[in-house]
């Protein structure tokens, strides 16, 4: 039997909505900062300023947990976040990508099937069918049409982030939440400088061109979304399950329409709106199956 769900309390309430509008600000800012940086140089100098913070709580997972730790830091850090600021950066409009971003939810539902053997109810099925479903109907509106690679490559690097947290429950608990921040960003930070480097152009003139703003959102980036939210988030899945929280964190895709709306000028036509909705409802009810299979237990 599971322990009873308990109420949220204000405080943790108020943290997981600061969660989502952080989230949901940082998916514009990284738009805007991917618009003024070349997107491995973008992800790299974002991991830079986390690497120097977290440095210190950098420990040596066990021996025999190398491999999969290893791959799991490759595809939550490296892989996702290359493709991810990638396809940022071909993206005309942001809204549709803010949604494949969410893809990463029901993605892990079937990797946790394929790797690691879990059963998976109706329920959540159709939540991942949903959800897929959602963001490919966004491709029947011209615009998204248009950008349909950048909105691919989204959504592969939301594939990626669902693989790469499968195996984070594979090496099970035990990690230290700082320690596995400042692994993910020593393994990205050179990876993506090095790439950066190789595969791409103009560093030094995107540095000296850049406006202050578009540094200030690489900071944001790294200090409050991949710093402070996450401290937020560590602590409130050390107290509640998955399936109490992640509905709250659906706001994050709203928070980001609005924004881009009223900063970026993005349009939100109807077929969009659609996807959107039908791939937020389907990452509810991965939630709402989880939730049910855990009372169930």
């Amino acid at each position: 039997m599971t322990t009873p769900s308990r109420a949220l309390a204000p405080l943790d309430l108020l943290q997981l909505v600061s969660i989502a509008l952080i989230w949901g600000v940082n998916n514009i800012f990284a738009k805007i900062a991917v618009d003024a940086f070349p997107a491995m140089m973008t992800v790299a100098l974002r991991f830079l300023i986390v690497l120097a913070a977290l440095f210190i709580w950098i420990r040596l997972p066990p021996r025999q947990a190398w491999p999969v730790f290893a791959l799991m830091l490759l595809f939550v850090g490296p892989v996702h976040f290359a493709i991810q600021y990638a396809g940022l950066k071909l993206a005309t409009d942001i809204a549709p990508m803010v949604v494949a971003m969410q893809l990463w939810a029901p993605a892990s539902v079937v990797f946790a099937a394929l790797l690691l053997g879990e059963r998976v109810g109706l329920l959540r099925w159709a939540g991942v069918g949903l959800a897929f479903a959602g963001t490919a109907s966004m491709s029947f509106d011209p615009s998204v049409l248009a950008q349909g690679g950048a909105l691919a490559l989204v959504g592969l690097a939301s594939c990626a982030y669902g693989l790469g947290t499968v195996l984070v429950r594979r090496l099970g608990a035990g990690l230290d939440p700082w320690a596995m921040q400042a692994w993910v960003a020593l393994a990205t930070a050179p990876t993506l400088s090095l790439a950066s480097l190789a595969f791409e152009d103009g560093q030094i003139e995107a540095a000296i061109n850049a406006p202050w703003y578009a540094w200030a959102c690489i900071a944001f980036g790294g200090v409050v979304s991949s710093i402070v939210a996450n401290a937020f988030m560590f602590r409130l899945l050390q107290k509640y399950e998955v399936s109490r929280t992640t509905p709250y964190l659906l706001m994050t895709p709203v928070f980001s329409f609005a924004l881009a709306v009223l900063i970026l000028g993005s349009r939100i036509t109807p077929q969009i709106l659609l996807g959107a909705a039908l791939t937020i409802g389907g990452v509810a009810l991965v939630a709402l199956a989880e939730r049910r299979f855990k009372a169930m237990a």
